[in-house]
C-alpha cells in the first residue's frame, strides 16, 4: 500500500480525475464503445493528468478507493485467497476495484450533489486507513 495521502492531495486528485473524465478531449471518437468498465480504465488510465497518469494517481489514491462489491469483483477476491498466484490476483482485484471507481467517478462527475458524496465517501477512507 502507499504512503498516507492528506486531506488537500485527495481533494487535489478527484478534481484531477473529475476533469479528465468530463473533459471532451480525452475521449476516444462516438464510433469507439467501451465494452465494459475494464476497457473504460485501460482507456483512461494512461491519460496525462497533472504530472502523472491516471493509473499512477489511482495507485496513490488506493487507500481511498471504495470497492465495488460486484460478482466479479468478488470472484476475484476469493480466487485471490485460494491461489497460489495471490499477487496477480490481487492486482487483478484492485484493478478491478479502480475500474468500477473510476466509473463512478465518471458517472459523478456532472453531478455536483452526487460528486460531493463520493468525495465524502472517499475523505471518510483517507481518515480510517491513517
Amino acid at each position: 500500500m502507499n504512503e498516507p495521502i492528506s486531506h488537500n492531495t485527495l481533494c487535489g486528485y478527484l478534481s484531477l480525475l473529475r476533469n479528465i473524465v468530463t473533459e471532451e478531449s480525452n475521449y476516444p471518437p462516438p464510433h469507439v464503445i467501451f465494452f465494459d468498465n475494464r476497457s473504460f480504465y485501460h482507456y483512461f488510465s494512461g491519460c496525462s493528468c497533472g504530472q502523472d497518469t491516471v493509473e499512477v494517481i489511482l495507485e496513490k489514491m488506493e487507500a481511498c478507493i471504495p470497492l465495488a462489491f460486484t460478482t466479479q469483483s468478488i470472484d476475484l477476491f476469493l480466487s485471490a485467497c485460494e491461489s497460489t498466484e495471490t499477487y496477480n490476483r490481487t492486482t487483478s482485484f484492485m484493478e478491478s476495484s479502480k475500474a468500477d471507481f473510476l466509473l463512478l467517478l465518471n458517472h459523478a462527475a456532472n453531478d455536483d450533489e452526487c460528486w460531493l458524496c463520493v468525495a465524502q465517501l472517499c475523505e471518510n477512507l483517507r481518515q480510517q486507513n491513517q
